[in-house]
């Protein structure tokens, strides 16, 4: 399984294919936060579900903690920090930061949004108490060994973006959830780097 001490190696190392946008109206983090508080060898990565909103399109969706910039300059850093705490409560400090990975464009319904996200790569090693806010419905950790399980993956369809069938990854038996989209490209990313392979978005 991966590790933290490994992944915070392997992050270290990583250098992030970036996105340049000064922007900050049009410039957004997530924090991948990885918790191995229950275990070292099989740590877990905490998502969110979105709750609904019939003004979200992504309205019910698992995601991870994040939101736009709110200046330009503000860091892409410090947004992904601040917006996990008001999401969900919990604290990240600066040193918790294992790393970046690769920029990737927003898309609705298939378009280019305009909107570059960043992914921060975070690491906690206490079990935290969440207090979610009116914008999360569920706060679910998943271990690794689940997320790459291969009789855990599946495909979705997403009328919104056509008819097309979408990788995605069961997280919970008899759940309707999956880790798919923006999300999912950003946990392939991930375990690519040690050499897993998710099927492509």
């Amino acid at each position: 399984m991966i590790s933290l001490n490994e992944l915070s190696l392997v992050l270290a190392g990583h250098e992030p294919a970036l996105i340049d946008r000064s922007d900050g109206d049009n410039r957004a983090a997530v924090a991948m936060i990885i918790d191995s508080s229950g275990s070292q060898s099989d740590p877990k990565i905490i998502f969110i579900e979105r709750a609904q909103d019939p003004k979200d399109p992504w309205s019910g969706h698992m995601a991870l903690p994040g939101g736009r910039c709110e200046t330009s300059s503000e860091s892409v850093i410090d947004a992904a920090r601040r917006e996990t705490r008001e999401e969900i409560g919990l604290y990240l400090p600066r040193d918790s930061l294992l790393g970046r990975l690769d920029d990737l464009q927003g898309r609705h319904a298939g378009r280019s949004q305009g909107l570059v996200i960043s992914c921060l790569v975070f690491g906690v090693d206490k079990k935290a108490a969440f207090t979610p806010n009116h914008e999360v419905a569920d706060i679910v950790q998943v271990p690794f060994s689940v997320l790459l399980d291969k009789g855990n993956r599946t495909t979705i369809e997403y009328p919104v973006l056509g008819s097309g069938r979408y990788p995605a990854v069961h997280f919970v038996p008899d759940d309707s959830r999956v880790i798919w989209g923006l999300t999912y490209r950003f946990l392939r990313q991930l375990v690519g780097l040690f050499g897993y392979c998710l099927p492509e978005s």
